[in-house]
């Protein structure tokens, strides 16, 4: 994994500034979404840029969600809206996490990319389907 950053262009900071603030909204907003919106802006910005990979943008993203999270989070319970129980979901979330990061490395990149888009899709359509009474 790389530590080092390059600079960006300006376009390309202001770009970043308003996926993250877009990302924070969503995670704040609806409590999930924030990731989504950091891989697509990540593979849209780093597109051209050979030294970046799929696995970097989605290490990046999978990086940035605890600190977008923990923020909701903090704001969810100073509104009282903090779900009774999610504690249970913590352990098997985090052990989860080191799984799927084991794995990051282990998969080859075009079917990580069809399982992001496949857990998109089936995202959305439950919602909607949800939300029409189907299930």
């Amino acid at each position: 994994m790389k530590l080092t950053a390059k600079i960006p262009r300006s376009a390309d900071a202001l770009y970043v500034l308003a996926a993250g603030a877009l990302a924070g909204f969503c995670n704040g907003l609806v409590g999930c979404g924030g990731g989504i919106v950091i891989v697509y802006a990540l593979s849209r910005l780093y597109r051209d840029d050979p030294e970046r990979t799929p696995r970097d943008v989605f290490a990046s993203a999978a990086a940035s969600i605890l600190p977008i999270s923990a923020v909701s989070a903090v704001m969810y319970a100073a509104g009282g809206t903090t779900a009774d129980g999610f504690l249970r979901y913590l352990l098997p979330a985090a052990a989860g996490g080191v799984v799927g990061a084991y794995l990051l490395d282990k998969i080859d990149t075009g079917l990580l990319g069809r399982i992001f888009a496949a857990l998109v899709m089936w995202a959305g359509a439950s919602m909607i389907l949800r939300r029409l009474g189907v299930i």
